[in-house]
């Protein structure tokens, strides 16, 4: 039976299509994904992790938690399935075979949404998604965007792991030495400096083989100004039409697993354009590496004018 199924699904309906959102950690990526998935035709699950493994079992074995993104998937199309029931239904597959079975479970001239910022991190995972021919979804943000809330997010989980009586004077150091960081990027900045730039030129060097109607580049910044002439642009490339309720999408609470997603997400009431700045407060473009900036004019992301 499995042999005749796999047979089956050795091709993806072209009226069903895969959307790829690609990007570092803490760019924008949930509110992106969010956005897209309030659209009638796309269907949008946290993160998948899918494509890193080159079959289920593997998948499995190495992210147990991203079930839950699956499970979340065919709730989002009505037809209910529990981990049990997907791993049934997917045992001994391969990784595009699941892909293949996941379209075809969504209607015709639907899009599935896959967005994991970890496959960024090589390319052997983003070649491996060729065979599907998805449209890629490029989310760049400053680098020291990326570093700024990642720092936010590393103090807070510091801060909440910590006994209550020694709370108030670690939070306070915290915020006292991300300030003080305006002279100089602490360790922790650095190393995700250097992961946003390795990340963003593995994305350039695979998306420079798509053809340009397979893709699109979209900016953080852009997103959180202005909302509706950006993801009219993305709707546009993808090929549907545009609904202002993707615009929406803050005001529905959302429950995001943390591994899965920014857990912040949910604390969040509407599309903040104050965060495309909020690095400004503790950081210079100077401290950032040279290469760094080299990139970041290659690929359009808008510097500080010296």
């Amino acid at each position: 039976m499995l042999a005749d199924r796999s047979l089956d699904l050795l091709t993806a309906p072209s009226e069903r299509r895969l959307v790829v959102l690609l990007s570092s950690e803490r760019s924008g990526s949930t509110l992106t994904r969010v956005m897209l998935g309030e659209h009638s035709r796309m269907v949008a699950p946290q993160e998948m992790f899918l494509m890193r493994y080159s079959d289920y079992r593997a998948f499995r074995n190495d992210v147990p938690v991203a079930i839950e993104s699956l499970v979340e998937f065919f709730e989002l199309i009505g037809q209910p399935r529990d981990a049990g029931a997907i791993d049934t239904a997917c045992s001994g597959m391969s990784t595009l075979d699941v892909y293949r079975w996941l379209l075809r479970s969504i209607p015709r001239g639907s899009y599935l949404v896959d967005k994991t910022p970890a496959y960024t991190n090589d390319g052997t995972t983003l070649r491996r998604s060729l065979a599907l021919e998805p449209f890629y979804i490029w989310l760049i943000r400053h680098p020291l965007g990326v570093i700024e809330s990642y720092l936010r997010m590393l103090f807070r989980q510091r801060y909440t792991m910590t006994p209550a009586g020694l709370g108030r004077r670690i939070r306070d150091y915290l915020v006292d030495q991300l300030t003080k960081s305006v002279h100089e990027l602490p360790p922790a900045a650095r190393q995700r400096e250097v992961k946003w730039v390795i990340q963003q030129t593995i994305v350039r060097e695979f998306l420079a083989t798509v053809p340009a109607d397979q893709k699109c580049v979209v900016q953080f910044e852009d997103l959180v100004r202005n909302p509706e002439a950006l993801v009219k642009r993305m709707c546009a490339a993808i090929g549907v039409a545009f609904e202002p309720k993707m615009l929406d999408a803050c005001r529905i609470p959302k429950v995001i697993n943390a591994r899965l997603g920014d857990p912040d997400f949910s604390k969040r009431d509407r599309i903040d354009a104050t965060m495309a700045d909020a690095w400004r407060r503790y950081f210079t473009e100077d401290r950032l590496a040279r290469a760094t900036h080299k990139l970041m004019d290659a690929i359009g992301v808008v510097r500080d004018q010296a």
